[in-house]
């Protein structure tokens, strides 16, 4: 096609490959094939270019053909009619199609997959191969002005006179980058909607089925960064739920974060071949204040708190206070990568104070709570726990040493109601004394992570469970690629990890195969 790129839905690449397979008999010879012609069209109304241009037909150009009673599927190439919308393509079948009435169609040429199709065809599946890296969907990739990289995928079912007319498959989500330095971009929607996954269409109107591995969004990168002032066109699924608030990330260098929101999708159900204007968001990258809390001994006289700024400004200032009054604890020097401080030997129990970094810049700040803890007198060591779990009022709880904080990450918003007839078979759980009745739903967009203390000696127990009786529930616990727990659970039976011993500074994430939900985790660490 002229001047148009492929792109792939969902964080998702298109496998690659030729429909076109020599068929044999049954006794190895050749099965018989006749020659045969489409005529094909490509959409109209909706631009592949800034400049007008409607998608066009170019030299090469495959389709893959289906025979709708067999599902025998064949690749077709562009025999005539190179850039223009209106094309033949041309190809061989096999005798037993011949008499076929009707033919649906994909562009690009690759395969459906037969073992999601139903009615031999009526309903199919894109066969998407999904690219994985470290256990993390790669991002797909934008260009700017046109429809981005490996799969402006297309649809189409013959009509009477057996002429293929094709249509979009995805929605497109327009943007202007109002920024320098974006690097990549997160679209997010809170509502029903699903941005990316598998996609299974009904041929006859090219409407979604379904989408297996459904997400609510999708990544996208772009070589070299987007440009400032560019225009760029995004593919996206449309899953028949209306969506909700749509929540723009912007990724830059140096953890450079930005996120923009719209509602005004809202009530809108996302349809192919449409192009969604979002304008040019606002793009502003907000500092982060990077810093860990401090445990020192019993009988340490100073002390520092190291802390790194990312996207800082060129007239950004941090300063430290106390939050509370502690005459035993003195804020000192405040260098370009520690805050100092000094403080008086301990002769009494473990104490802390809480130091408040405050990043301002301009007329704005961000600020972090930094914990700084002193062992007891005749002590060597001095631990600390962080919780997770859900609440008796659906709330997620993310606690350290019994205080709101933010040591766990947690994405998506999605928790699972326990119920005797419903999820996990039961009504609750029992953990540790307590009772629960929710948990956290782990999947490709609602995941857990954290990263351990570089100082302090982490061991780790969590508790989940297998949310369905007919699926698999494998809960993973991975540092990197490595599973570090890979464990099979039994329906209606909590599972319980035990305690494990973790590295120091290292990042670890949940994982799961199949459904699974997690009701509580408990990270100790023990400094010496």
């Amino acid at each position: 096609m002229k001047k148009i790129y492929i792109f792939a839905l969902a964080a998702l690449s298109l496998l690659s490959a030729s429909c076109a397979k020599e068929r044999f008999t049954d006794n190895g010879t050749p099965a018989a094939t006749i020659s045969k012609t489409f005529t094909v069209t490509a959409p109209q109304g909706t631009k592949t270019e800034l400049d007008g241009l409607n998608v066009l037909w170019s030299e090469g150009d495959q389709i893959n053909v289906i025979a709708k009673t067999s599902g025998n599927q064949y690749a077709f190439t562009l025999s005539e009619g190179a850039g223009t919308a209106s094309a033949k393509f041309s190809g061989t079948i096999a005798e037993a199609d011949a008499g076929e009435t009707q033919f649906y169609a994909l562009y690009p040429n690759v395969a459906i997959r037969s073992e999601e199709t139903n009615n031999k065809g009526e309903r199919w599946a894109l066969d998407l191969d999904q690219l994985v890296i470290d256990q993390a969907v790669t991002a797909q990739e934008a260009v700017e002005g046109v429809f981005p990289t490996t799969a402006a995928f297309m649809t189409a079912v013959s009509d009477a006179d057996g002429k293929l007319a094709f249509r979009h498959g995805a929605a497109y989500f327009k943007i202007q980058i109002s920024a320098e330095g974006v690097k990549s971009i997160r679209f997010e929607v809170s509502g029903g909607a699903r941005l990316g996954g598998r996609p299974i269409y009904n041929m006859s109107d090219g409407s979604t089925f379904q989408v297996n591995g459904a997400k609510s969004f999708m990544d996208f990168t772009c070589e070299g960064g987007f440009k400032k002032d560019a225009t760029y066109y995004l593919p996206v699924l449309t899953k028949q739920s209306d969506c909700g608030t749509l929540t723009l990330t912007f990724n830059g260098d140096n953890a450079k974060t930005a996120t923009a929101e719209t509602t005004s999708l809202n009530k809108v159900k996302l349809a192919s071949g449409k192009i969604y204007d979002l304008g040019a968001p606002a793009i502003k990258f907000t500092p982060i204040i990077v810093a860990d809390d401090v445990a020192v001994d019993a009988d340490a006289t100073s002390g520092s708190i190291a802390y790194e700024i990312t996207n800082a400004t060129a007239d950004g200032v941090l300063r430290a206070t106390l939050q509370d009054a502690a005459d035993w604890i003195t804020i000192g020097e405040i260098a370009e990568d520690a805050v100092y401080f000094t403080l008086s030997a301990n002769t009494g129990a473990v104490r802390s104070a809480t130091v408040v970094l405050s990043y301002f810049y301009g007329a704005e700040s961000v600020t972090k709570e930094i914990v700084i803890t002193q062992a007891a007198q005749g002590s060597t060591e001095v631990s600390r726990t962080h919780l997770f779990y859900i609440d008796s009022e659906g709330t997620v709880k993310n606690l350290t040493d019994g205080v709101d904080g933010d040591y766990y990450t947690v994405t998506g918003t999605s928790l699972l109601e326990c119920a005797a007839d419903g999820y996990f078979g039961v009504n609750a759980f029992e953990i540790l004394g307590n009772t629960y009745t929710t948990a956290k739903k782990i999947d490709g967009s609602n995941s857990i992570s954290f990263t351990t203390n570089a100082t302090a000696s982490s061991t780790i127990r969590f508790f989940a469970a297998r949310r369905q009786t007919d699926k698999d529930g494998i809960i993973k616990l991975k540092k990197g690629s490595s599973n570090i727990i890979n464990a099979s659970m039994t329906y209606k039976e909590l599972y319980d990890s035990g305690v494990v011993n973790l590295d120091k500074n290292t990042e670890y994430k949940f994982d799961k195969s199949g459904e699974v939900g997690i009701f509580y985790i408990e990270v100790t660490e023990t400094f010496e």
